[in-house]
């Protein structure tokens, strides 16, 4: 459950949000205020996942407020809301998880509470265990930092995006003039290389109050973050399915750890430009585990092999190998109307996202359940 805030001086505005909020079963509204003044009260006495803020108000800017109330709560998600576009730059910088344009539509806001959904499923997973080091990174889904169970802010929304990229490239040396490429590629090359000094700077400004010294490495023109002691979900779900792929007979609670490590594409919510080929890899590392879960499951435990199938078919809906093996399954279970209604939904969705139809094989299969 979300739990929310909406605060908005135009009343109208804020009646119409909630009513479209309202529509969502996993956001609660908690308070909705046309002005600021009690909302310190709520921060303190209840728990607020997230607030949804106007920025042009009367007694107040959106901004400086959402700059106040993150001093005191770091870990509250700030959507805001604005008739106007000038303010996106101000209002990512502050890290805010999304800025929405009046008048709000249905579809749009849709898109922000899926995007609070899964930063709320990051910051579960974070919480978990607590033996974890004091300095926790998680990367699937949207970038989460905790230092001591904290949440990790960054100054700006590029230093974040360079610790991302930072991140997805632990241990390794990149030349200077590649992380200009990947992240101020509209930049003449000397303004972002002070763009890129800039956010080192805050970096190493920002481990340094951790008492972590000399987390990024230089050497010829190449950076490279090298931390010890450090819980890093990227890395843990490798070293996962290295064990995984390179056994002879798979340990399934192995394969369960790292289904339940990888919460959603890498770097998704962040959008990065850069990110797809970091995406991709982990995309196809977990794929790869589902078909050897899936290989071993079909001779020994057919619900087993179900789960992994339905699993497979989310990270890959459009996958051939995923719908053929559960139609085939659900048969082989006697559930013909299961096999049916993975038929319909595949055909469907082909149609309605390629304009496609499925493949003769496919097609075959359903024929002979018609029969």
């Amino acid at each position: 459950m979300i739990r929310t805030i909406i605060i908005d001086d135009e009343e109208l505005s804020l009646l119409a949000l909630e009513k479209k909020l309202q529509v969502f079963p996993d956001v609660k509204i908690v308070s909705s205020y046309t002005t600021h003044k009690n909302i310190f009260k709520d921060l303190k006495n209840e728990s607020i996942d997230a607030i949804f803020l106007d920025i042009e108000m009367k007694d107040i800017n959106g901004i400086e407020l959402a700059q106040e109330i993150l001093s005191s709560y770091p870990s509250t998600q700030i959507v805001f809301v604005s008739g106007h576009t000038n303010y996106a730059v101000n209002a990512f910088e502050l890290d805010s998880i999304d800025y929405l344009l009046k008048p709000v539509t249905a579809k749009r806001l849709e898109k922000t509470v899926i995007r609070l959904q899964n930063q709320s499923k990051s910051l579960q997973g974070a919480s978990v265990d607590k033996n974890k080091p004091s300095l926790q990174i998680y990367c699937f889904g949207a970038l989460q930092v905790y230092f001591k169970e904290k949440p990790l802010r960054f100054r700006t929304a590029k230093t974040k995006e360079l610790f991302a990229f930072l991140t997805a490239n632990m241990g390794k040396y990149v030349h200077r003039d590649i992380i200009i490429e990947k992240l101020w590629p509209e930049h003449d090359y000397k303004n972002a290389k002070t763009y890129l000094h800039t956010c080192l700077s805050h970096l190493r400004k920002t481990f340094s109050g951790l008492g972590i010294s000399n987390p990024i490495s230089f050497l010829n023109q190449n950076y490279c973050l090298l931390l010890d002691s450090v819980f890093f979900d990227a890395e843990e779900f490798n070293k996962l399915a290295k064990d995984i792929l390179n056994s002879k007979a798979p340990d399934f609670k192995t394969i369960e750890t790292a289904i339940e490590i990888y919460k959603g594409p890498f770097l998704e919510i962040n959008a990065y430009e850069w990110v797809y080929e970091y995406s991709e890899t982990y995309r196809e590392t977990l794929l790869h585990i589902l078909s050897a879960a899936i290989k071993e499951t079909k001779h020994t435990d057919l619900n087993k092999a179900i789960s992994y199938l339905k699993t497979y078919q989310k990270v890959e809906p459009y996958s051939e190998f995923a719908v053929l093996n559960l139609i085939q399954t659900f048969v082989e279970m006697g559930w013909r109307s299961e096999a049916l209604r993975t038929y319909q939904s595949y055909e469907k969705l082909l149609e309605e996202e390629m304009a496609l139809s499925p493949a003769p094989q496919i097609k075959d299969l359903h024929s002979k359940l018609l029969s």
